[in-house]
């Protein structure tokens, strides 16, 4: 079943910004529906030296869990938390550190949240196993109807001002939940983090930024009147397929160590990297599959994991390096959402936390620039028309064609990016010979390079 939901870099500083494989229904406000996860291994023994002097078994612990993750064998971002649980006392402390994939995330909790997965998480896992346009109706009303009491982190129905302020922001709530208006974030005095004690009805750390006094990480102090039982959270831009929890126990129960969480955290992420590489090798000897299906052929924008239930997607140009000749186009078939972006200006910044808080996106790693028309999917495919013969059923309507763009001539000296693609292909026809590196504006690790001769 679907999650709603990712950005790029070029040389400079690290970029952002969402996109994901439009993968089952994404009417919600732009957030999509499955996605996934990423990894390497040095991080986990950094976890392992980071949190096993953290507190005794005499006093508060601390405990890592990791936000996406890098891998070292191929570009990728995983829609994941490792590990998806961890068990606690009250008192101690959850450290999020995010791994920066070029995907944005928060960590967001809360008794809202709570009922939201009380409701979404038997539906994840009744329908985990089957396509998205067989899932019935009703489940989907359920999935979207639980999903409207809590915002999303973008808008992409307003791709001039895409951020929705009051979920990109911190904030934490007592009652109730945060302002309705979605350019209004929370008030000043509940920006302030207290910790937490499990009946907030809204906790969420807004954006987590990658860079600054708290670059890649959000602390969570657990109250010492918490009451033991599980809190859920999520990631309010991927939405609930990427979800963990946190099990508070009495101070008399033992929890696991710092080490028995850093071999937890290894055991996913190996779970979780096998079907990304496995994708990625198939991908490199072609054909591929994109994200509905299609059997596509290099040169490819991204790759699908070999397992399609598993919430990760491959951040590589495929083949890194093109040959290619004077006056003759070269076609990239996308696979994920991802940007073919060359002459990209220097220090180009996708996203931007201003000085009074407000997230803000560069329409120029969305959009097209210096190219034709807009390739992003203005909606769901409307309704098939007409009445079934009788006896039959109504089938689902066929999903749109995959968008064909192209962007014509290019001389290899201005900025050109084709905008953000989720599949179909793009175009460019290079007039002059030379050696051009190019780069998705979304994943800062993706790069390749176009050879014309």
């Amino acid at each position: 079943m679907p999650d709603p939901q990712q950005p790029s870099a070029q040389t400079a500083s690290p970029p952002m910004l969402p996109s994901t494989p439009a993968a089952g229904r994404s009417g919600h406000s732009g957030a999509p529906i499955k996605l996934g996860l990423m990894l390497g291994l040095g991080a986990v023994a950094l976890a392992i030296s980071a949190c096993s002097g953290a507190g005794s078994s005499d006093g508060a612990q601390t405990r890592q869990v990791l936000i996406d993750y890098v891998h070292d064998e191929v570009a990728s971002s995983f829609l994941m938390y490792f590990p998806r649980n961890v068990t606690m006392h009250p008192g101690d402390t959850i450290e999020f550190r995010q791994e920066w994939t070029g995907e944005p995330h928060s960590v967001t909790m809360g008794t809202l949240v709570d009922d939201m997965m009380t409701t979404i998480g038997p539906l994840l896992e009744q329908y985990a196993d089957v396509p998205d346009d067989e899932i019935p109706e009703e489940a989907w009303e359920q999935f979207d109807a639980v999903l409207e009491s809590l915002p999303w982190m973008l808008d992409q129905s307003d791709l001039a001002e895409p951020v929705n302020q009051n979920a990109a922001q911190p904030c934490f709530l007592s009652e109730g939940g945060p302002p309705e208006d979605r350019h209004t974030p929370c008030d000043d005095a509940d920006q302030e983090q207290p910790p937490f004690d499990g009946t907030h009805s809204y906790y969420n750390s807004g954006f987590i930024p990658y860079q600054g006094p708290q670059g890649n990480k959000f602390v969570v102090e657990l109250a010492e009147d918490i009451e033991p039982g599980v809190y859920n959270y999520y990631c309010n831009l991927h939405g609930p397929l990427q979800s963990g929890t946190i099990t508070v126990v009495e101070e008399d129960e033992e929890i696991p160590s710092a080490a028995e969480v850093a071999r937890q955290t290894r055991d996913e992420i190996d779970a979780a990297a096998k079907p990304i590489i496995e994708g990625y090798e198939q991908a490199k000897v072609g054909p591929a599959t994109d994200w509905s299906g299609r059997s596509v052929e290099p040169p490819l924008v991204g790759a699908a994991p070999a397992d399609p239930e598993v919430h990760a997607f491959v951040s590589e140009f495929i083949p890194e390096t093109i040959q290619a000749q004077v006056g003759e186009p070269v076609s990239w078939s996308f696979v994920g959402g991802h940007t073919v972006s060359f002459q990209v200006p220097t220090y180009f910044s996708q996203i931007t936390l201003e000085e009074d808080g407000a997230v803000v996106f560069n329409p120029d790693a969305l959009l097209p620039v210096n190219g034709p028309g807009y390739p992003f999917p203005e909606g769901p495919p409307p309704e098939a028309e007409g009445e079934e013969p009788d006896g039959a059923e109504a089938s689902p309507p066929e999903p749109p064609p995959p968008v064909e763009v192209d962007a014509g001539e290019w001389d290899g000296e201005t900025f050109i990016s084709s905008g953000l693609f989720f599949d179909g292909s793009y175009s460019l026809t290079f007039t002059e010979p030379g050696t051009y590196p190019y780069a998705c504006l979304i994943h800062p690790q993706m790069v390749g390079v176009v050879v014309v001769e």
